[in-house]
């Protein structure tokens, strides 16, 4: 008797697309699907930015000034070490995104565990280069010795945890490239309560531990940051995530308690079973983001400069910047929140080829971004002094900071423009564009500073003007290459 062939329930069938991207790639709406996966990542960005601003209050209060000014120069190397992530982080994270799209998840966690790879290899690179490099970057900037002495010892501290700053990015980005944004933002809420506490106790020595002063503030960010990576890379070896579950009972009466929950993961790493280092994929994956690492560290480097000729009007309006590049976190982490969503859903939906919903996805998240930027602007430029005195109470550091809240407040809708589309470039793969557009605007922040505040008479404002009209034309600019469209044809 002949063999009967399979019934059709037997013939095996792809595994089906999680809720989450069954949204992102669907037919459903675009806005309630960006707010879902967005609100989580600016929630992480925020919290990320909590680091910087606990830092600079518990030394502004605890330190003085010149320990403020210190941490705001080291801040800046700090950025570029955040830049220099991006070398791993913008393409694994697009072609994580953009396999998850092509439904091939093995494939993309294939990606995802070799990126962990990567990363580790080029942050002992990144880490022992600016190690020796710290003489040379405080030489750039001018600063006071004293000021250089207290950013050197915050900055080697620092340097010292650089892999796990490597690895920290890398991970947020693989479980949002697959849609999870929960998961990333429970990490850095449990790091950032863990920074918190450490911060006095190893600035002032508390409890027994030794008194560190500035570097404290870079011991407990170093260890808040080994803490993220074990608990990420032990979820996504295991293949899980951490999502949010409402308690029935809310606090106070009013208002919800919410509390984080296992559940099963949308993407895991094959550890033990991908072996090897893919030199193609390394190559496809610095390709991706070399120009998007060019254009962030050039950022901090412009401002490394930029400092240098504030330096010259005094030590208060280094503190002044600090204080203004916190604030500013409060706009910028929503926007790159933002942008990190729009890059997922551009990516997934270029993989499951529909080019039109991506475009959709990330001109309806620049308008939103756009809205509260505009409501964030209004509150930099009238409440400028109080929110200067939160940092300081220090009369003309207030003062100073005041000014460049003011100045600043006016360009702050087009840096949401920037950063948005930004992240929709890199979610497509497509990282030349912005390269092309930040790096010699970014670069004209040195001579326009130079001219404005000398030639111009402007003092230290033009110092400030130059940041925030270099800002408006980048957000311009961006803007009208995205419409172009050249992106849509990025293959990875």
């Amino acid at each position: 008797m002949p063999r009967l062939a399979s019934p059709p329930n037997d013939i095996p069938r792809p595994k089906p697309r999680s809720d989450i991207q069954a949204r992102v790639v669907g037919d459903g709406p675009l806005m309630p699907m960006i707010l879902r996966l967005a609100g989580p990542v600016v929630l992480m960005m925020y919290l990320q930015g909590a680091y910087n601003i606990i830092d600079s209050i518990w030394v502004g209060q605890l330190l003085g000034k010149m320990a403020l000014a210190a941490i705001a120069t080291g801040g800046f190397v700090l950025w570029s070490i955040f830049g220099l992530t991006n070398l791993v982080t913008v393409g694994v994270m697009a072609t994580v995104a953009r396999r998850i799209g092509e439904d091939k998840l093995q494939a993309a966690e294939q990606v995802a565990t070799k990126g962990v790879w990567y990363a580790f290899v080029l942050s002992l690179i990144v880490g022992a280069a600016l190690w020796f490099l710290i003489p040379v970057l405080y030489e750039m900037m001018g600063t006071d010795p004293q000021v250089t002495q207290l950013g050197s010892q915050y900055l080697r501290v620092l340097l010292f945890g650089c892999p796990l700053i490597f690895l920290s990015f890398l991970l947020q980005r693989i479980f949002q490239a697959a849609g999870d944004t929960v998961t990333p933002m429970w990490l850095m809420f449990v790091t950032l309560i863990l920074n918190a506490g450490l911060d006095p106790v190893l600035m002032l020595g508390l409890f027994g531990f030794p008194k560190m002063g500035v570097a404290g503030a870079a011991m407990a960010t170093v260890i808040a940051r080994l803490a993220m990576v074990i608990f990420g890379i032990w979820l996504l070896a295991g293949r899980k995530r951490i999502g949010s579950k409402r308690v029935r009972e809310p606090v106070l009466g009013y208002f919800p308690l919410i509390i984080p929950v296992f559940r099963t993961g949308y993407i895991g790493l094959q550890m033990g079973k991908t072996t090897g280092w893919d030199w193609r994929l390394f190559a496809s994956t610095l390709r991706i983001g070399i120009p998007n690492t060019v254009s962030q560290v050039l950022f901090p480097l412009v401002y490394m400069l930029i400092t240098r000729i504030a330096a010259a009007y005094g030590p208060i309006y280094i503190a002044a910047l600090r204080i203004g590049h916190t604030v500013e976190g409060v706009s910028f982490f929503l926007a790159l929140g933002f942008s990190i969503a729009t890059a997922t859903c551009v990516g997934q939906n270029l993989g499951a080829q529909r080019p039109d919903r991506a475009e959709r996805a990330a001109w309806i998240a620049t308008g939103i971004v756009v809205a509260i930027l505009f409501v964030y602007s209004v509150v930099f430029y009238f409440l400028s002094r109080q929110i200067g005195a939160a940092f300081t109470p220090d009369p003309e550091t207030i003062g100073a900071s005041a000014t460049y809240l003011e100045i600043l407040a006016i360009s702050q809708v087009f840096m949401g423009i920037e950063v948005v589309l930004a992240g929709a470039f890199s979610g497509a793969g497509d990282t030349v564009p912005p390269m092309a557009i930040f790096t010699p605007l970014n670069i004209a922040r040195i001579p326009a500073a130079y001219l404005l505040a000398g030639t111009a008479g402007l003092g230290i404002s033009g110092v400030w003007w130059a940041i925030s009209g270099t800002s408006i034309m980048k957000g311009l600019i961006i803007a009208f290459w995205f419409y172009r469209g050249r992106w849509r044809t990025r293959k990875i």
